[in-house]
Formats: C-alpha cells, structure tokens, sequence
C-alpha cells in the first residue's frame, strides 16, 4: 500500500470541519446564544457576550472553509485556539474522558494543529488556488557540502 498524505490530510480536514460546524451549529440554533453566553460566564471565560457568539461564528464558518479546504492553514490554527480555550476553561480539572473532560477537545486540537502544520491536502480549494502551496510536501535533502567551498584561508 503506498502512503497517501495529502489524501489523509484531506480525510482529517473534512471530518473536522463537520464536527467544527455542527458545534457552532449546536450552540447558535440548538442551544441558543442565551444560554451558550450563560455557560462561558460560568466557566469564567473573560468577555462571554462576544466570545459566546464569536466562538460559535469561528466553529461555523471555520468548520465550512476547513470543508472546502479554503484557508485551510490558519483556521485550522484559529480552531486550535478555540480548543486550547475550551481545554482552559470547561475542561480543565475534570475527568479527562467523558463528555466534561478533555479528550473530545485534545483531539480536536491535535486535529486543528496536524491541519495548520501540514495544510489542506488534496483535494482542496487551496490546492487548486494556489498549486499546491500550503499543503504537505516532503523535505528536500539538504545540499551536500563540497569540500574547499565556503572555507577562507
């Protein structure tokens, strides 16, 4: 089987962006952005009448762009901060399995950072965009030193 990393860097940006925009989803049209706020605010998170709905707009719009794999990199890293506020804030102390722990975002954040680190793989909208910019590719070798070069006498 021949290793397919732009295939897999696509496959994890596509389910992270569904889990990313049902949340948003979730908390905006489900829950409602009243009791949403009410939860930040207990959580201690600073400001929760604009990062309720800030957060909520970030997951919607940032789990569609990471589907479409535009502006793959920096939402991804965007999403990752999310993740590192909602590990801080609602999580932090608790069980790390079950559905107030840390797993469920420790893996969303790892996710978010494999995304911002290797980019959108392909297919996606930045692939064919830019080329292939911000997506995996393998390092070059490094150069090999020729003798007598770069030395002074």
């Amino acid at each position: 089987m021949t290793r397919q990393p732009e295939l897999a860097l696509a496959l994890l940006r596509l389910m992270l962006g569904v889990v990313f925009a049902l949340h948003g989803v979730q908390a905006i049209f489900l829950k409602g952005l009243g009791p949403v706020t009410e939860q930040f605010r207990a959580w201690h998170v600073p400001l929760p009448l604009l990062t309720a709905p800030l957060v909520a707009t970030l997951q919607i719009a940032g789990g569609v762009l990471l589907v479409l794999g535009l502006g793959a990199r920096p939402i991804a890293l965007a999403l990752a901060g999310v993740m590192v506020g909602a590990i801080y804030f609602a999580h932090w102390g608790k069980d790390f399995f079950g559905t107030s722990g840390a797993e469920l975002p420790s893996v969303l954040l790892v996710a978010a950072l494999a995304i911002a680190l290797g980019g959108a793989g392909k297919p996606s909208f930045d692939q064919l965009t830019r080329g292939a910019a911000g997506s995996y590719k393998p390092a070059a070798p490094l150069p090999k030193a020729r003798a007598g070069k770069g030395k002074s006498a």
